[in-house]
């Protein structure tokens, strides 16, 4: 599902719950439709994706400025306050 699919999905849904009204999903009829209805609960309680923080990333990583010293020793210095070292 690429970006624009799963922004239009996002406002489906919104539009739906806006209106008090939600559609059942077109494989309602499943076998197992508990647990479907169950995931599908626990898919729409996940955050929502920020692109634009995906995009940066992958910007930074084909720059090669990912793994900076700078980067390096924040990120060993909250991994030790984290651990109490």
């Amino acid at each position: 599902m690429n970006r624009d699919d799963y922004e239009l999905v996002r406002h489906e849904i919104e539009a739906e719950e806006a209106c008090g009204q939600t559609a059942p999903p077109p494989f309602a009829e499943a076998p197992d439709v508990a647990e479907t209805l169950r995931l599908l609960e626990r898919v729409s309680r996940l955050p929502a994706i920020r692109f634009e923080k995906v995009q940066e990333m992958q910007d930074l990583i084909a720059r090669g400025e990912l793994e900076t010293p700078d980067r390096i020793d924040g990120t060993v210095r909250r991994l030790m306050e984290e651990f109490g070292l």
